[in-house]
């Protein structure tokens, strides 16, 4: 067994959270990466008919697809070896309303992959829930502007990494901080006034932002 070095952030508190977090997943072997309450406000927020966009796949591939049984999921992932797991888990799960694409790593090639398969699930290529938790995440956030439909949400997992906020993760960039870059900034200034939930763990972020109705 490997044990990782203790390091400077390895306080009481921070041990704590990590051990509730082993137990919580080892409790909910199923359920998404996200922090416990954020999946606990996904069980009551997702419709079943939602068509719902994922930047990095996974177990919550299938956790969403359940779910959305009368909805889509548009799943994007760049790893060549990960797809082909999670592609074979999806077939033998039996789960067919999920758009399931390789892309590129580079952004442009990244975001146009999700673009295109939304294409193919949403009849007016707009998503009511956008989760963004792969890769070139400052991208993702400034294309899901765009792709959200009015009264959706989009979600940010580790958002603490790119956006300022009170969080007891080592890795938190701090409240007092401004977003890591203009990217960043701009989702800021966008979701400004829209509703908003913060989850965390003592390890993690997880945040809802949820797009003004019409009207």
């Amino acid at each position: 067994m490997c044990i990782p070095r203790p390091r400077a952030h390895w306080t009481p508190r921070y041990v704590r959270d990590r051990i509730r977090l082993a137990l919580w997943q080892r409790a909910n072997p199923g359920a998404p990466w996200l922090t416990a309450d954020a999946v606990s406000a996904l069980t009551t927020l997702l419709r079943p008919t939602d068509v719902l966009v994922e930047f990095g796949s996974g177990r919550s591939t299938a956790w969403f697809a359940r779910r959305l049984s009368a909805g889509r999921v548009v799943s994007v992932e760049h790893h060549a070896e990960w797809f082909q797991k999670v592609q074979g888990d999806l077939r033998a799960a039996g789960l067919g309303n999920v758009v399931y694409r390789r892309a590129p790593q580079e952004a442009p090639g990244y975001v146009a992959a999700a673009e295109a398969a939304l294409a193919e699930a949403s009849p007016d290529g707009r998503a009511d829930v956008i989760l963004n938790d792969g890769i070139v995440r400052a991208a993702v956030a400034a294309w899901s502007l765009g792709k959200v439909r009015p009264g959706g949400m989009i979600i940010v997992d580790n958002v603490q990494r790119y956006l300022p906020c009170e969080s007891g993760s080592p890795a938190a960039i701090g409240p007092s901080a401004r977003p890591i870059n203009a990217d960043w900034q701009a989702f800021a200034d966008a979701t400004a006034g829209w509703r908003q939930l913060w989850t965390q763990n003592g390890i993690e972020n997880t945040a809802f932002f949820f797009a003004p109705p019409t009207g």
